[in-house]
């Protein structure tokens, strides 16, 4: 059967063009509605007309969105404990969970499409936020119900729930900077750009103006060499701020590996996952609260239910977030 993403490869245009042009959008030119469509037509194209007439209706499923998937499941845990979260307060409205994932983007489009045109699903929660979102279009222009983990680029009429990011980042540098009265800590985190990232590396440059940011490549054998590297020339850092537990995990054990002036930073990350306890002694975690951002989600999710008295007006949910406790013996 010839798919969109099908349709989309032979054509060179992106999913989202496609899928409006074949809806006969309005922001679609004509010109290119007419290439798309003949594309289409040749291929041998049948658009489901069953799935269109049936926008209005709603199943009692919500749909739950990753971003595509790595095989390491190690990597999949705060996503895990969101399920959690969003799971329990389904039950408590005898809806049902379902996901949509994949190896590559692709593949969760085209998830997401069959449950919104075979499943009749109206409401979901996306695990992850990114600009010029195909799989977001696809939902809008089917009239669903859309909950966003995480703030938005463009947060313009996107529910989302998320954490303070950057009072998180700011609070656990000024935590860890005082109590080990540090006089060069390192902010570590990723190239991928991710908006929690980058909210948590803006609050810890609040803390620390002038402190050092390390970002990594997101192989992992390109991260242990960056870190090595880094460590090796920059001796004078004595505590590291991580966007996450592993990156914080990861690089405490090559600052203990290559860095001789201070083998075994204080630390504070974020997740308290399980990379969090095998940091052991001096190795903190901001913990987020997965558990209770799906179940926010949910809340949010479902605010068009409720009476007009009990209807809330917010567009977003800002979940608290809880700091380690320091213990009192000194590095």
């Amino acid at each position: 059967m010839v798919t969109i993403q099908d349709i989309a490869n032979k054509s060179g245009f992106a999913i989202s063009t496609v899928s409006r042009a074949l809806s006969d959008s309005p922001k679609i030119s004509a010109k290119t509605k007419e290439r798309i469509k003949k594309i289409a037509q040749d291929m041998g194209y049948t658009p489901n007309f069953a799935a269109r007439n049936l926008t209005q209706s709603e199943s009692n499923t919500v749909g739950v969105v990753f971003q595509p998937q790595a095989e390491d499941s190690a990597k999949n845990v705060f996503s895990m404990q969101l399920l959690f979260g969003i799971n329990s307060q389904l039950v408590a409205r005898q809806y049902l969970l379902t996901t949509a994932t994949g190896n590559n983007w692709s593949e969760v489009y085209n998830a997401v499409k069959m449950m919104v045109e075979a499943g009749q699903v109206r409401r979901f929660i996306l695990l992850y936020t990114i600009e010029n979102d195909p799989i977001s279009e696809l939902l809008r222009e089917n009239n669903a119900r859309v909950v966003v983990t995480g703030e938005p680029e463009l947060a313009n009429d996107v529910l989302y729930v998320d954490n303070d990011n950057r009072r998180a980042g700011e609070e656990a540098t000024r935590q860890l900077v005082g109590h080990f009265n540090l006089k060069a800590p390192l902010f570590v985190r990723t190239l991928a750009d991710w908006r929690y990232e980058r909210n948590r590396e803006i609050g810890f440059h609040i803390a620390q103006p002038d402190g050092q940011v390390l970002s990594l490549p997101l192989d992992f054998q390109a991260q242990k060499q960056v870190l090595e590297s880094y460590f090796e020339l920059h001796h004078e850092i004595d505590g590291i701020i991580a966007s996450d537990d592993e990156i914080g995990y990861l690089a405490r054990n090559q600052a203990q590996a290559h860095l001789p002036t201070h083998p075994k930073l204080p630390t504070i990350a974020f997740n308290r996952s399980e990379y969090a306890r095998l940091g052991g002694k001096n190795f903190y975690s901001v913990d987020v609260l997965p558990r209770s951002l799906g179940s926010e989600a949910v809340r949010l999710l479902f605010n068009d239910q409720r009476s007009v008295l009990e209807q809330t007006k917010a567009t977003s949910v800002i979940v608290p977030y809880r700091l380690p406790e320091f213990c009192d013996e000194t590095w």
